[in-house]
């Protein structure tokens, strides 16, 4: 099975810069260990399913 997500992330400090929330999630994605792809409008994951 295939799980797309997209993360959209405010900045509440005014600096307009999300790329340490955008960094967290790719690293969360990243450590899961599964196939994943990261593609401009989501990060795609592959996920094994029980027959």
């Amino acid at each position: 099975m295939l799980v797309a997500f997209s993360i959209a992330p405010s900045v509440a400090d005014g600096t307009g810069s999300v790329s340490e929330a955008v960094a967290a999630a790719v690293r969360v994605v990243k450590e899961s260990g599964l196939p994943w792809e990261l593609t401009s409008m989501f990060t795609t994951v592959e996920v094994a399913t029980r027959p």
